[in-house]
């Protein structure tokens, strides 16, 4: 399937995964939801895309992708979750409100095409690589971290991984896409969360302070 089958196929795919997550991971580890620095709604989605970009640690060249992404919040006044990201030929993205994890997740997503992180294409999957099994198996070794510093990302890591049959979630399965935007949004960009092994894997899209020995906040 290609075009805007593809874009309407991976849409509903994503927001069909997103209620399971929700349902697994309530509103979220990261940040809170906010609204403009002024504390007046945003006049647009691009107004909260940068405002998400500034406050977070992405990286500079990050910033300049997702900079050109269309960004479309259905309701600019209340923090609900959800959202969708249609992939890098339709290059937007769509929320339904102005929640910073929603957010950042669906930056994740558009990021991992836009600057080519997948190496493989899926079996009957979309025309652009969706897998990367070096993170894969990455993410595999993090659900087994014995580190108490880590123990949010072992958690979402397990989960993902093995699945939590409490609430019929089968796990990740190949989906490394939802892997990488759900271990972006549960750690708010905060690569300190992460084991080193599994943290480099998001260099590009976040500031690594192990790497810059800074705290790797906000800025641009």
């Amino acid at each position: 399937m290609e075009g805007a089958g593809w874009r309407v196929a991976i849409g509903r795919r994503l927001r069909g995964l997103g209620a399971t997550l929700y349902a697994l991971f309530g509103p979220g580890i990261g940040a809170a939801p906010r609204r403009s620095a002024a504390g007046a709604p945003f006049p647009d989605g691009a107004a909260f895309r940068d405002d998400v970009l500034r406050r977070y640690p992405f990286t500079d060249e990050a910033r300049a992708i997702l900079r050109t992404v269309d960004f479309e919040v259905r309701n600019l006044h209340e923090p609900v979750g959800g959202g969708g990201w249609y992939g890098p030929q339709a290059r937007r993205i769509v929320l339904e409100g102005i929640q910073d994890e929603a957010a950042v997740h669906e930056l994740a997503h558009a990021w991992a095409d836009l600057a080519g992180f997948y190496r493989e294409r899926e079996p009957g999957g979309p025309p652009w690589p969706t897998l990367h099994r070096p993170f894969r198996a990455a993410v595999h070794a993090a659900a087994d971290e014995p580190d108490p510093r880590y123990a949010n990302v072992q958690f979402l890591a397990h989960q993902y991984e093995y699945g939590d049959p409490a609430i019929s979630f089968p796990g990740m399965g190949e989906n490394d896409a939802e892997r990488f935007a759900g271990l972006a949004s549960g750690t708010m960009g905060n690569l300190r969360m992460m084991p080193p092994a599994l943290a480099r894997f998001y260099e590009g899209l976040f500031v690594n302070p192990r790497a810059t020995g800074g705290a790797g906040v906000g800025g641009g």
